[in-house]
């Protein structure tokens, strides 16, 4: 059986699987991954320049205790991410119908 399948996700480029599951969960973890990398190039930026000036050496970094208000703040940066990787995979559902 060969159908002429078109399938269309955000930007106008064709689907790359037959399962627009698939598709979706590929978005979600392309995200994910450039948003990891771009925020672990940026943390080793900051960790060298912190330790080049002598503000803070690798040792304190790693015995860092982190406090309650910052904690609270993680979480909603957290959560407000996870619902930024959620909606990469949306645009492509709303696409389909």
């Amino acid at each position: 059986m060969n159908e002429d399948v078109s399938r269309v996700v955000r930007g106008g480029r064709d689907a790359f699987f037959e399962n627009t599951d698939s598709d979706r969960l590929m978005a979600m973890l392309l995200r994910f991954m450039s948003e990891h990398w771009v925020l672990r190039e940026r943390v080793h930026l900051l960790e060298q320049l912190l330790a080049d000036q002598g503000v803070l050496d690798a040792g304190e970094l790693e015995t860092a205790l982190a406090t309650d208000t910052s904690d609270a703040a993680l979480d909603q940066q957290s959560f407000a991410f996870i619902e930024a990787v959620i909606a990469s995979a949306q645009n492509i559902e709303r696409r389909r119908t």
